[in-house]
């Protein structure tokens, strides 16, 4: 069955469908975020695998020319992307790449780069897996005058749930926006679970940094590089002209640390609700010619916003033989129930 809608699909059906990416790494090995990990080096080589045989994989400015030209295509075709630089893109992902052929194209946080700090969900991620404090009491808000925030806390019990499940418990909490302050939060939690984080060495040792970046995506690799805002914030949270700094910024200290143009964006997080149509006018403003949402689906033709470029989301579950049925069925159907 799925033979034959990959058949369909060569045959009946050109698009564009853009992958993306995080870390690649083996789940477990570290101290940081398990879900960022997108695929083990081994799966991810199967994947590229079959992305070779069965379609053309696209390098960024082929990607930019056919998505805003407008000029159509017949066959399907495949853009890899990766969010976030974190180093294990470069270190175990481009050996790969190159080793294959096959181009790819990474989507930096500058700021990350400039100033390397933990991100939230690796910060709250490396206290928890560390703390050998097991029932934790966490505060969402800063209390004004001993006035409690309004919110329950959070109740950590490390004897009655897995570490995973009190990270997700967290990660959850910072992504309804019930914990407002982040920093205050992330101090507090590090020391109410009586954990002390090296933020700028861990940071160095997870994240790229411009020297690795040059080295990796010269002009001939097939590697590419466009932005993913300057300090990952929350696009839709921002005002104008905050949202212009950091799409700005982003783009300029692309331009000037690696000496080439940035023209492509992928809006932080990415899915409905993160970026509105005011960030996509920003964003063309800032001369990004396209930009990628975290949206699932793929691209037809003449049918899709340059600047809402949909992407299938890689998680390490994905075996090469269920992102092959994935792609086949938003394909042929529209959508995946898988």
């Amino acid at each position: 069955m799925l033979r034959l809608l990959e058949r369909v699909v060569s045959r009946n059906r050109p698009v564009l469908i853009v992958l993306t990416y995080h870390r690649i790494a083996e789940p477990g090995a570290d101290l940081f975020y398990d879900p960022v990990i997108s695929a083990t080096p081994e799966s991810f080589r199967a994947q590229i695998d079959w992305l070779g045989r069965r379609m053309r994989v696209l390098t960024l400015p082929e990607a930019i020319e056919r998505i805003a030209s407008g000029i159509p295509w017949r066959e399907p075709a495949a853009l890899i992307t990766f969010d976030d630089g974190y180093r294990d893109n470069f270190e175990t992902a481009a050996p790969i790449l190159r080793e294959r052929g096959i181009p790819a194209t990474f989507f930096l946080p500058t700021a990350f780069l400039e100033t390397p700090r933990l991100p939230w969900w690796d910060h709250v991620a490396c206290i928890i897996k560390q703390t050998r404090v097991y029932r934790l009491e966490l505060t969402r808000r800063p209390s004004t005058n001993d006035v409690p925030g309004g919110l329950p806390p959070l109740s950590i019990d490390l004897d009655a749930m897995p570490r995973s499940a009190a990270i997700e418990a967290i990660i959850a909490a910072f992504l309804d926006e019930s914990i407002s302050d982040g920093p205050w939060f992330l101090e507090m939690l590090a020391e109410r679970a009586e954990v002390v984080v090296n933020n700028d060495a861990m940071a160095r040792s997870l994240f790229t940094d411009w020297d690795q970046v040059r080295r990796q995506t010269g002009l001939d690799s097939g590697l590419s590089i466009g932005s993913h805002g300057h300090s990952h914030q929350k696009l839709s949270g921002l005002d104008a002209d905050s949202q212009r700094r950091e799409l700005v910024e982003s783009k300029e200290l692309l331009e000037c640390r690696l000496g080439r143009e940035a023209t492509a964006l992928a809006y932080p997080y990415g899915w409905q609700g993160t970026y509105t149509a005011e960030t996509r006018a920003l964003a063309a403003q800032a001369g990004y010619r396209v930009a990628f949402a975290s949206l699932e689906g793929i691209n037809r033709p003449g049918s899709f916003d340059p600047f809402e470029i949909r992407r299938l989301g890689i998680g390490s579950g994905d075996s090469a033989i269920l992102l092959r049925a994935r792609a086949a069925l938003h394909s042929t159907l529209g959508r995946s129930f898988l």
